[in-house]
C-alpha cells in the first residue's frame, strides 16, 4: 500500500512549495529583497487562497471554473512552461484585472498590501505588485491542476470545501505521529501558520468539521470499490495501492478523483515548473493515468484511476507488439517463397533455350553444305558439255 500526504490536495501547501523556485524573480519584479519576499510569500498566499474561498462561496464552483480558471489572462500565461522575464511581463500585463476580480474591490487589495508591508518593512506599492503577480500565477497553477485532473464543476466545489481544514489552528498545532515517516518528506516545507486575520478581511466564515474520514480504505468493500480484491488475496498483492496517509486534524473522503488530484500535484511539484529558466523547445508531457491492474490476480471489478500511481505515456517497443511481429514474419516467409519460386522458374527456362540455339546452328550448317554440293555439280555438267 502506497500512501500520499493529504497536503497534496491543500491549495495553500501546494502553492507555497510550488512558488519557491521563483522567489528571486518575484523579488526583482517587486523591488524587494529575497528575505522580504520569503517572509511575504506565506501571508500573500494566505490572502489569495482566502479570497478564492470567499469567491467560491459566493459564486459556486461552476463560476470559479468559467470566470477564473478559463480567463484569457490565465490561458495566455499557460502558454509558458517556465519562469523568465517574458513570463513575468505577461503576468504584469494582466495582474490588476485578475487581482481585482479575485479580491472583489480595491479597498481589500490596499488593506491586504498594507498589512503585509508592515510585516516585512516594505512599501504598500511594492507588496501590491508582489500580491498581484502571485494572484495570477496562483490562478494559472490551480487551473492547470483542474485541467490535468479533469475535475468537473461539482468536484471543484468539493475541492474548495476541503481547504479550510488545511488552514485551521488544529492542523498547525499538532505534531506528526511516530509512525508518519512517509509524511516527513512531504511536509519538509510546511508553510507558515495561517493568520485568521484573512478570514476577517475577506468576510469568510470557514465551515470546519463537516468532512469525515473514510475508514473503509483497508476493508474489502473499499478495495472492491476501487478495483481491488478483498483481504483474502495473497500477501503483498496490495503494496502499490494508493491511499491517503493519516494526518492529525485532516479528514478526507477517499474519492478516486481526489487521489488522482493528489498524485498529479505530487508529479507537478517534482517537475519544478516555476524554476527560472529559458522557455523549453517542447512543452512537458501531461501527466496521464494508467488504468491497468497493479497485482497479478484476476478480478472482474472495474479498474479505476486511484489504482495505480500516475505515469507518463511511453511508446511501446515494436518488438513487444505480437501483431506487428507476426505480420513481419508472414511477410518475410511469403517473400522468401516468392524468391525461391522465381529462381526455380528461371533455372527451368535456361535448358530449352540452349537446346533451341544449338538446333538452329545445326540447321544452318546443313543448308550451307547442300549449297556447296549443288555448285560442284553445276561445274561438272558444264565441262562435260564441252
Amino acid at each position: 500500500m502506497t500512501t500520499i500526504s493529504p497536503t497534496r490536495v491543500s491549495m495553500y501547501d501546494f502553492l507555497y512549495q510550488d512558488t519557491q523556485p521563483m522567489i528571486s524573480l518575484l523579488a526583482d519584479t517587486a523591488k524587494l529583497s529575497l528575505p522580504q519576499v520569503q517572509l511575504a510569500l506565506g501571508s500573500s498566499l494566505q490572502a489569495i487562497v482566502t479570497a478564492l474561498l470567499a469567491y467560491q462561496e459566493l459564486n459556486q464552483g461552476s463560476v470559479v471554473s468559467k470566470k477564473l480558471f478559463s480567463r484569457s489572462a490565465v490561458k495566455e500565461l499557460r502558454k509558458y512552461n517556465s519562469m523568465n522575464f517574458a513570463t513575468i511581463d505577461a503576468t504584469l500585463y494582466y495582474r490588476n484585472d485578475v487581482i481585482e476580480t479575485v479580491f472583489g474591490n480595491s479597498a481589500r487589495i490596499t488593506e491586504a498590501s498594507e498589512y503585509i508591508a508592515t510585516q516585512i518593512q516594505a512599501t504598500t506599492s511594492q507588496v501590491q505588485t508582489l500580491l498581484a503577480c502571485l494572484c495570477i500565477i496562483v490562478l494559472r497553477e490551480l487551473a492547470i491542476l483542474v485541467d490535468y485532473s479533469k475535475l468537473d464543476n461539482e468536484e471543484v466545489e468539493k475541492w474548495f470545501d476541503l481547504q479550510p481544514q488545511f488552514l485551521s489552528k488544529q492542523r498547525f498545532a499538532v505534531s506528526l505521529p511516530d509512525d508518519s515517516t512517509a509524511l516527513v518528506t512531504d511536509l519538509a516545507t510546511t508553510p507558515p501558520v495561517f493568520d485568521p486575520y484573512w478570514y476577517k478581511l475577506m468576510n469568510f466564515e470557514p465551515k470546519l468539521g463537516t468532512q469525515t474520514q473514510d475508514m473503509q480504505q483497508a476493508t474489502p468493500n473499499y478495495l472492491k470499490a476501487i478495483g481491488r480484491v478483498g483481504d483474502t488475496s495473497p500477501e503483498g498483492q496490495h503494496d502499490d495501492m494508493l491511499v491517503f496517509a493519516q494526518m492529525p486534524a485532516i479528514a478526507l473522503p477517499h474519492q478516486r478523483w481526489l487521489l488522482q488530484l493528489a498524485k498529479i500535484c505530487d508529479i507537478y511539484l517534482s517537475r519544478k515548473r516555476l524554476r527560472i529558466t529559458s522557455e523549453p523547445l517542447e512543452a512537458p508531457t501531461r501527466p496521464l493515468v494508467s488504468l491497468g491492474f497493479m497485482d497479478t490476480n484476476k478480478d472482474n471489478t472495474p479498474t479505476t484511476t486511484s489504482e495505480k500511481p500516475i505515469e507518463y505515456d511511453k511508446p511501446r517497443p515494436l518488438w513487444k507488439d505480437p501483431a506487428l511481429v507476426l505480420t513481419i514474419l508472414v511477410i518475410a516467409v511469403l517473400g522468401a517463397l516468392a524468391l525461391l519460386k522465381y529462381q526455380i522458374k528461371q533455372s527451368n527456362s535456361v535448358v530449352p533455350t540452349t537446346e533451341a540455339v544449338l538446333e538452329q546452328k545445326a540447321s544452318e550448317q546443313r543448308v550451307q553444305q547442300d549449297v556447296a554440293i549443288v555448285k560442284i555439280d553445276e561445274e561438272n555438267s558444264a565441262t562435260n558439255g564441252h
